[in-house]
């Protein structure tokens, strides 16, 4: 196998893989990459966890077609190094298992595993198809991961919850502390099951939906996730478990409500929470009478107050948070005018900002 490629062309494609490869595995094959080559000009590179598989398709000059596998991190290595004007040939010793690098001066020879031996995901039966541009499906996953958890033991939780109901595509995360949820009206041919998607493959979608603009296929069953965008092929695996009935832990009598600015409120509270408790991060709210005054202490007696106007006539009250998940979903809005929709009892705090159109935020309340 023998091709050419500029090095902007070959690097830009190489990034995407970093984060999918693991640095530490206990199977050699998973940290190297497959590169394809067909006669002409296609290549396809592809990495995979087993878990995950991201494949892309780009233009390069093929002298010899077929197909290698190189160490991940080194080949992206050499590549990153390369001059930028340099044009990157590599090729296959089909009598020694290396591969050869080259550009300008330079010479590299780097060692490969048999192809046969790189795992390719089954996506055999994937009955349901649905289509988004890229701009909405972006939204729908950005205004959600943040609110992804961490725990092992509830993996359900570990992803966002893609479903759809009464025309509306939505996506809902929850890390048990606090839930984001985000829609966008669809007409479908028909219903599906609502899906997990991990959160690795979160991420890498995430970051490769900055990039891409046009239509996104997803194509998937109970178990498998197939993504199109452009010249990039997504394949993972779902996580196999039920959501919670997360419908039941949104409030529907919270009438407490107070409007702020969005970028000022956020400042306030980070100023505020400087001097907070690194574990708990506990900030407090004295409402009253268009007056939130934003407080929290921290070790040895300390203690940091501000007082921001606010749009409030109810009755007084304090209500606890951590800061970090207030400010969160503050800079995931980013500007404008903030509801806080407030409870009575100790029912979870909505947030939602007409900047952000279909997409509320719960957050738990701390105790005192």
């Amino acid at each position: 196998m023998e091709f050419s490629i500029p090095k902007k062309n070959i690097l830009d494609c190489l990034n995407h893989f970093q984060s999918v490869v693991e640095k530490r595995n206990t199977i050699p094959i998973l940290s190297n990459i497959r590169i394809m080559c067909s006669e002409g000009k296609e290549l396809e590179i592809t990495a995979t966890d087993l878990a995950l598989e991201l494949s892309e398709s780009l233009e390069a000059s093929a002298n010899v077609s077929g197909g290698i596998t190189v160490p991940s991190q080194l080949f992206y290595d050499i590549i990153r190094k390369a001059p930028d004007s340099s044009n990157i040939t590599i090729r296959k010793d089909e009598k020694v298992d290396l591969v050869y690098v080259s550009y300008d001066e330079s010479k590299f020879s780097i060692p490969s595993l048999p192809i046969d031996d790189f795992p390719v995901m089954d996506v055999n039966e994937l009955e349901t198809t649905i289509e988004l541009e890229s701009i909405f499906l972006k939204d729908l996953i950005d205004n959600c991961k943040f609110c992804m958890g961490l725990d092992e033991s509830r993996q359900y939780l570990n992803g966002i919850y893609l479903h759809l109901s009464k025309n509306l595509i939505s996506t809902v995360a929850t890390d048990g502390h606090r839930l984001s949820k985000s829609s966008l009206t669809k007409d479908f041919s028909s219903d599906f099951e609502g899906i997990i998607i991990p959160k690795k493959t979160v991420f890498e979608l995430s970051k490769i939906l900055e990039e891409f603009e046009g239509k996104v296929i997803l194509n998937f069953s109970k178990t498998r996730l197939k993504i199109l965008l452009g010249n990039v092929k997504i394949i993972t695996k779902l996580i196999n478990s039920s959501f919670p009935d997360y419908e039941s832990v949104i409030p529907k009598a919270n009438d407490q409500i107070m409007v702020v600015d969005c970028k000022s409120f956020s400042q306030s509270i980070d100023r505020v929470s400087t001097i907070s408790n690194e574990k708990f991060r506990t900030v407090k709210f004295d409402v009253s009478n268009n007056v939130c005054v934003v407080s929290s202490f921290g070790t040895e007696k300390s203690l940091g107050t501000e007082n921001v106007k606010v749009e409030y006539s109810g009755p007084a009250f304090s209500i606890n948070f951590n800061s970090r998940y207030v400010l969160d979903v503050l800079n995931i809005i980013k500007e404008g005018k903030v509801k806080f929709y407030f409870s009575k009892n100790t029912a979870p705090t909505i947030l939602e900002s007409s900047s952000i159109k279909n997409t509320i935020f719960l957050i738990m309340q701390m105790r005192a």
